[in-house]
């Protein structure tokens, strides 16, 4: 049974629908169908500028996803992920009760560029992939390895089109532990094939996270860039003071201006890029 609209409250109608739907979505599982546009009006006794209205919060709250000519659809819960512990993205969607599968976007052989962290005139592997949760598209990773890694755990394109296919798994059978990853966060605007694939709106913002990792002997094994719908992930991190690191944490010492700063490179959050020229105001 619907929720009553009241055109006498102070609340719009279109907000008092989303409340209603939030309830409704609230007890379907992600995946599931909801009423298109014409059979909500009609429950609801609303217009239908009203329910389009309503439906487009509901798709900006990340709860609702729209898919092309079939309707829309409740959305999953969006991936969490601590930056503390370091898992295949497999893993990360297997471990929240959902289903992570694939589809091979591209394999081969790559070009060297400046901004991969490999030797100019190493011989380098790039696997692209589109990831789904629940049938849901939700991320594109661009991997990149050298042909040497590639070749040692078996990296073809027939096991990489594989749908249980994992990189992460690929590695741990090849004998190589995933140590460490350094990686970097970024919100922009995502661009036409990223909201084609990612079945996102015009005015559509991605997470892009630049990740390289390290196997235990500090050897670079995999460099990946991974663009997600920013309604699909959530990033937390635990952060601290300085002081409340104590001895075996990061340490501060004095430079030769009296200043303070770290004895190795921080990782965590940045604001910037700044510019580091003028006069340094």
């Amino acid at each position: 049974m619907s929720l009553a609209l009241n055109a006498e409250r102070d609340r719009p109608l279109y907000l008092q629908l989303v409340d209603a739907l939030r309830a409704e979505i609230a007890a379907k599982r992600a995946g599931e169908r909801i009423d298109s546009e014409p059979a909500l009006a009609e429950r609801f006794g609303v217009s239908r500028f009203t329910v389009s209205r309503s439906i487009e919060v509901l798709v900006d709250e990340g709860l609702i996803r729209r898919r092309q000519g079939l309707g829309s659809f409740v959305a999953p819960p969006p991936l969490r992920r601590q930056p503390s512990y370091l898992s295949s993205f497999t893993d990360a969607v297997e471990a929240q009760g959902r289903v992570a599968t694939h589809r091979l976007l591209g394999f081969g052989e790559a070009a060297g560029r400046d901004d991969l962290p490999y030797p100019p005139a190493q011989k380098l592997v790039r696997l692209d992939r589109l990831r789904l949760v629940d049938d849901i598209p939700t991320a594109i990773h661009a991997s990149v390895l050298s042909a040497e890694i590639a070749s040692r755990i078996g990296l073809t394109r027939k096991a990489a089109a594989s749908p249980k296919f994992s990189l992460y798994r690929l590695f741990a059978q090849a004998g190589l532990v995933v140590a460490r990853g350094v990686e970097t966060l970024r919100a922009r605007a995502a661009d036409a094939e990223e909201r084609r694939l990612l079945e996102l709106g015009d005015d559509a913002v991605v997470m892009e996270v630049v990740r390289s990792t390290f196997d235990s002997d500090g050897a670079l094994i995999d460099h990946v860039r991974a663009v997600y719908d920013a309604r699909r992930y959530a990033y937390q991190a635990e952060i601290r003071g300085a002081e409340a690191l104590g001895a075996q944490g990061a340490r501060l010492k004095e430079d030769g201006n009296g200043s303070r700063k770290r004895s190795q490179p921080g990782f965590g959050p940045r604001l910037g890029p700044w510019d580091d020229g003028g006069d340094g105001g």
